[in-house]
């Protein structure tokens, strides 16, 4: 089987926890315009790199890529997925967002799913911040089952470095948005949380929930957290990442759960397991983005980019 064979196939690895789902997929599409301006679905061969993914409905997910501005104004910042219902294989659709404050996005590292809704948060990593104030932004978007709009843009309400995972949790009546920094070479992480507020649009003030120290893989090229999300019971989920910067790799990966969205007395909180639960180990793979699929009547799935 050679390389394209393996980019259009979905593997699942059954886990104790639930299916372990893997989107193997290669880089550099131009997509097809349809007469509207948005692109057409098409084979996912050549999407771009997945660097934040969240599940929406059925077979539909966003996906957002890494994109530098303007050097690479030319490419795509944000897709829809759609899973195989065919000889086809996985399908994927470039979004014309329109962004409110002219400037394109400056690379996106995540999608945080309000759950709930059909919102997501579009996040910047904010890596270039002194270079470029414009990659602090969170962008409020809505899905309407075929294309996602831009309607607020937040700008990050602390200081951070460069954030490649994000996430939102419902707990009761609250929300949680949750990140963590990359922390390349460090080994471990701090898991920091807020009170996440939808009308109005607000991000309150930031707790740490602790150390996340990971397992593997380690070294001075291993990122602690490359993704995050979280699913309906708050379970937290995590990938760590090893990327030597070559793109000849050797890239391995780990996902674990580490800890829970849980009702506190000062409303919600998130509470790390003791030691992280190792759900799957990859390979050969840099693990960039996670979601957790959750259809009712079907095992949980987690599926990464």
């Amino acid at each position: 089987m050679n390389i394209h064979d393996n980019t259009r196939r979905i593997i699942g690895i059954t886990s104790p926890i639930f299916l372990v789902s893997i989107l193997l997929l290669l880089l550099g599409f131009v997509g097809l315009q349809n007469s509207s301006g948005q692109d057409s679905f098409g084979q996912a061969s050549t999407l771009p790199d997945l660097s934040g993914l969240a599940w929406m409905e059925g077979d539909l997910f966003i996906a957002v890529h890494d994109a530098r501005n303007p050097e690479e104004n030319d490419r795509p910042r944000v897709s829809v997925l759609q899973l195989p219902n065919g000889l086809d294989g996985v399908l994927w659709q470039a979004q014309d967002v329109k962004f409110p404050i002219g400037k394109k996005s400056n690379d996106f590292e995540s999608i945080a799913r309000i759950p709930g809704t059909p919102n997501v948060l579009l996040v910047e990593s904010s890596e270039e911040q002194e270079e470029k104030p414009l990659s602090r932004r969170l962008f409020l978007s809505s899905f309407n089952g075929d294309a996602v709009q831009i309607d607020e843009v937040l700008m990050w309400p602390v200081e951070t470095t460069n954030v490649e995972g994000t996430a939102i949790a419902a707990v009761g009546e609250h929300m949680l948005f949750i990140y963590a920094e990359r922390a390349e070479g460090e080994g471990q992480t701090d898991i920091h949380f807020a009170d996440f507020t939808l009308d109005p649009l607000g991000i309150g003030d930031f707790t740490s929930a602790g150390l996340f120290v990971s397992p593997g893989p380690t070294g001075e090229d291993a990122r602690a957290v490359s993704a995050i999300d979280v699913d309906s019971d708050g379970i937290v989920y995590v990938a760590s990442a090893e990327d030597p910067g070559d793109d000849n790799g050797p890239f391995r990966s780990a996902i674990y759960a580490i800890g829970q969205a849980q009702e506190s007395d000062s409303g919600a909180a998130v509470v790390l397991y003791e030691t992280p639960q190792q759900i799957a180990v990859l390979a050969g793979v840099k693990v960039d983005s996670l979601a957790v699929r959750e259809v009712e009547g079907q095992e949980r799935q987690l599926f990464v980019g």
